[in-house]
């Protein structure tokens, strides 16, 4: 029998597909009947169309029983796939990177014979996923897209044994060098890359991997072509070191567009003032290392005179570009001997003698977006854009028309080449600005100001793009308990009226404080003031329509929304949260309320958050969130010797004690939580652990991906 849907024009099954993922397409219409199966066709064959594994309800068991074997089944369909993506935010599924794209271990068989771009996102330093891609580089993909997970590289910096790294992780940055050696090299294809290696502190050294050989061989015209990608046309790269970008100018001949963003500003390593000074004295070109080269992307920040002068070095050696992009934030407070950056205003002269070459050849389009700390009047303001209009490049050149805009409440100067809209800047918001993804803002950062509620009322019209919304709390802020209550009672009471009413109906993320192991502690706070911030928490929650991602610093602060301001959360407010940071203080350590805070997150979540899919913990120590201490009487736990607990914690029994634990948490969470599919937790454990957890979660858990160190657990079911 033929159902209605399936009668429907191929216009309006368009329209319904675009609304679901490449999973749901699927596992829901494949094979449902041949004029479906050719739309689904039509879809996974366009040119940008990614079949992307970072959806939050996107289960490991669902792929390898379901979708791959569905693909593999199907050589029509496995054909048109290629473009994949693959995110470690919210699994980790590019630990099977070699299941997902082989048929066999050998990892010769590709299960796509037409992929040409892979996107891997926040990955794992692993050396299966290094060598698959030393194979696809240099076989298969034309586009590749690379960047690591934030902590891959400190855990590096710092083992768990200081001294030494171990030999696993020596040998994979040995690999990460090599493959970014064969990036840049005729062993590669790629006419794309995006790569951010910015975290590149010792031991890692990445800056050092492209290094030319001083051996005369090295130097042959021979050499120097297998030291060179020819068919690299466009390049994205994140970097921290300078060197690193003077030796990549060798390795990319044929390279067209290039965009450079360091991270967290220029930095020079290990080199002497002199030696840069030297350096910016040299009249080198680059014009016959990049010909090529017409469109050049920088992002940076400085607040040194000799990052200015190594800046206007790098321009004159690119003076050939024919389009320009410039993104730079100045910070001036720090730069008290530079006389450069501290006395001179931004402006159209600024920018033609710092930001630009000192000869232009063929230069059309010149963009940029400065933000320098500064003090200015309004009348300065106009003095800026007036400075543009009479100034004879900029005229010649039709770059007149600027935006120029001041937040008074940071200090900052904001001056762009777009004609964006201006910025309102309102008490209540920090807006910090993104030199990085300006103008396209996505998150603002908030205080709570006791006028907060009239910039909220407003929110959707100054800011219909920003979808994340990041609240300072006490932590960060220094004040005295008393101010601390007032800011916490004060921001509603005003618009109490209206409060209610405020819907953020582009808001899908909320972040209530920030979320970072080392700071997960438990802190005494007196009962009005945690009164005063679950009422406040509960109204914010309760404005965006649909929050889906919910971050909170300590998961103590949601247990007081249920206990001191139901009445202001909004009916089922938390339902629709997807996907959860949460901090978790010690088992350990800590007066017997705050060591028992982790026992309550079942409930709290089975009741407010039955179809969580995705839950980030972050703790101070050991991965089981419930405490087995044993309770210390108050009015003697100064008295206790607490370390007599902790050295207990090394011994087998209460390894296999907090392992059984552990395996209740873990079959809880799974059980109750009907929807969910990845849990990453932050953490430390002893070493004597490892093996145990290790083995526990092998065992329970078979069909799905583990992933486990001393400092992290991921599991993804």
């Amino acid at each position: 029998m033929i159902s209605k849907f399936e009668t429907l024009p191929n216009e309006i099954l368009y329209d319904i597909f675009g609304y679901l993922s490449w999973d749901k397409i699927l596992t829901l219409f494949w094979l449902l009947n041949k004029q479906i199966n050719v739309l689904i066709y039509a879809i996974f064959s366009m040119e940008k169309y990614e079949i992307s594994f970072s959806q939050l309800d996107l289960s490991y068991r669902k792929i390898s029983s379901i979708l791959l074997p569905l693909i593999c089944n199907s050589l029509s369909l496995s054909s048109l796939i290629k473009n994949i993506h693959f995110d470690g935010r919210n699994s980790n599924c590019y630990s099977a990177i070699h299941e997902f794209l082989f048929y066999n271990s050998v990892k010769q068989s590709l299960r796509y014979p037409n992929l040409e771009a892979l996107n891997i996102t926040r990955c794992s330093l692993s050396q299966s996923l290094l060598q698959i891609l030393s194979v696809l580089v240099q076989k298969q993909l034309n586009q590749l897209t690379l960047t690591f997970d934030e902590e891959i590289f400190e855990s590096i910096r710092k083992p768990e044994e200081p001294g030494r790294i171990v030999s696993l992780e020596r040998k994979s940055i040995m690999m990460l060098k090599q493959l970014i050696r064969q990036f840049f090299s005729n062993k590669c294809q790629l006419t794309s890359l995006r790569l951010d290696i910015a975290d590149d502190n010792s031991p890692v050294n990445i800056h050092q991997c492209l290094v030319l050989s001083s051996h005369p061989v090295s130097n042959s015209i021979s050499s120097r072509m297998q030291r060179c990608c020819l068919t690299l046309r466009h390049l994205y790269v994140c970097l921290k070191y300078t060197c690193f970008l003077e030796h990549l100018i060798e390795h990319i001949p044929n390279i067209e567009r290039l965009s450079v963003t360091f991270k967290p500003r220029i930095d020079f390593g290990s080199r002497s003032k002199s030696s840069i000074e030297k350096l910016i004295k040299s009249h080198g070109n680059w014009f016959e290392k990049v010909p090529k080269l017409n469109y050049f992307t920088l992002k940076t920040f400085a607040k040194k005179d000799l990052e200015f002068a190594y800046l206007k070095w790098m321009l004159n050696n690119l003076n050939h570009i024919k389009k320009f992009n410039l993104h730079l934030q100045i910070y001036r407070m720090y730069s008290s001997s530079d006389i450069l950056i501290r006395e001179h205003v931004v402006d159209a002269n600024f920018i033609r003698q710092y930001c630009l070459p000192d000869i232009i050849i063929n230069l059309a389009d010149f963009q940029f977006y400065i933000v320098s700390e500064c003090q200015l009047l309004s009348s300065n303001i106009e003095q800026i854009k007036n400075s543009f209009q009479v100034h004879q490049f900029f005229n010649d050149h039709q770059w007149t028309n600027v935006t120029c805009f001041y937040d008074s409440l940071m200090s900052y100067q904001h001056l762009s080449s777009s004609n964006v809209k201006t910025l309102q800047f309102m008490n209540g918001l920090h807006f910090h600005a993104s030199i990085f993804s300006w103008p396209h803002l996505q998150d603002i950062s908030i205080d709570l100001h006791p006028s907060l509620y009239l910039l909220l009322e407003k929110f959707d019209e100054m800011y219909p793009n920003v979808s994340h919304i990041k609240v300072y709390t006490e932590c960060y802020r220094d004040m005295d308990q008393s101010d601390l209550a007032v800011s916490l009672r004060v921001p509603f009471e005003i618009g109490q009226r209206k409060v209610t009413d405020i819907q953020l109906r582009n808001v899908t993320r909320l972040d209530l404080g920030f979320c970072q192991s080392p700071m997960i502690k438990s802190r005494n706070t007196p009962l009005d003031i945690n009164k005063a911030r679950a009422k406040i928490f509960a109204q914010l929650i309760s404005m965006p329509i649909q929050l889906k991602y919910l971050l909170v610093e300590k998961i103590e602060w949601l247990y007081h929304i249920i206990q001191y301001a139901s009445d202001e959360l909004k009916q089922n407010a938390l339902r629709s949260v997807r996907c959860a940071d949460f901090g978790i203080p010690s088992c350990h350590y800590g007066c017997n309320e705050s060591i028992h805070t982790g026992k309550n997150l079942m409930p709290f979540l089975t009741t407010h958050m039955p179809h969580l899919q995705t839950l980030h913990l972050w703790r101070p120590d050991d991965f089981p969130w419930t405490s087995i201490r044993p309770g210390i009487k108050p009015a003697c736990f100064k008295y206790v010797n607490v370390s007599r607990w902790i050295e207990s914690l090394q011994t087998s029994e209460s390894i296999a004690e907090h392992t059984n634990v552990f395996e209740q948490d873990l079959s809880q969470l799974i059980e109750r939580l009907k929807e969910f599919v990845f849990l990453d937790i932050h953490g430390k454990i002893d070493p004597g652990k490892l093996e145990a957890y290790r083995t526990m979660a092998a065992t329970c858990f078979p069909q799905s991906r583990i992933e486990i160190g001393l400092t992290r657990f991921r599991l993804w079911m």
